[in-house]
């Protein structure tokens, strides 16, 4: 094999997954985040129960399940095969999208991903937590 052509050849695989990324996760999963389960952070002075209050020092920290490696290894999905899994069948919150996903209720409701798809989402997200989801590569389909 020539180097040049395995660079060129993942090159390409990486912009398949940031298209696939932009229509299918980009929603809940945008710059890496989670808009249903984000990362909060809850204060005295943010959060309005008398109980919280009375303990002005204490910070109250929700976990969230975003695609930065810190999410993603506490969560156990930080390897290709985790990610693929979550994304195929779905996990908690996160709705399956693999063509063959069931049960039906954990499952997505709009369009199913093929393994192939999924597995280029897999090695995109992979890549950019890795990266710190500083930008997000397309070709612009």
């Amino acid at each position: 094999m020539i180097p040049g052509l395995v660079s060129f050849a993942q090159t390409i695989d990486v912009q398949k997954g940031a298209t696939l990324f932009g229509r299918a996760c980009i929603g809940c999963h945008d710059g890496g985040g989670n808009i249903i389960q984000p990362v909060c952070f809850l204060t005295s002075d943010n959060y309005s129960y008398a109980a919280f209050r009375s303990s002005p020092t204490h910070i109250f920290f929700l976990q969230g399940a975003t695609l930065f490696t810190n999410d993603l290894q506490r969560n156990g999905v930080d390897t290709e095969e985790e990610i693929f899994r979550v994304t195929y069948f779905g996990k908690g919150r996160m709705p399956g999208f693999g063509e063959n996903c069931m049960p039906r209720g954990q499952c997505t409701f709009g369009p199913r991903l093929q393994a192939e798809e999924i597995k280029l989402l897999a090695e995109f997200v992979k890549l950019q937590a890795d990266r710190g989801w500083s930008s997000i590569v397309s070709n612009g389909d």
